[in-house]
């Protein structure tokens, strides 16, 4: 499954199947350092640099996000 980028109250969450995630904050000179983060499942995360939000497809809160999907802008 590719990963699945919401933009939820203006901030951006991505749904992943993915137990391992790494964050740069984006291309370019917008980015930050990366950061590594583990997920359990059913679990989620949160950058601590850019506050980008990451969620396990098996998180209830992945089961609402995808009830209520808006995608988020490029």
């Amino acid at each position: 499954m590719a990963d699945l980028f919401l933009n939820v109250d203006g901030r951006e969450v991505v749904i992943t199947d993915k137990l391992y995630v790494r964050c740069d904050g984006g291309e370019g000179p917008l980015g930050h350092p990366v950061e590594y983060m583990t997920l359990e499942k059913g679990g989620e995360t949160v950058c601590k640099y850019c506050s980008r939000r990451y969620v396990h497809t098996s998180a209830p809160a992945a089961q609402a996000l995808h009830s209520d999907p808006r995608p988020a802008t490029a």
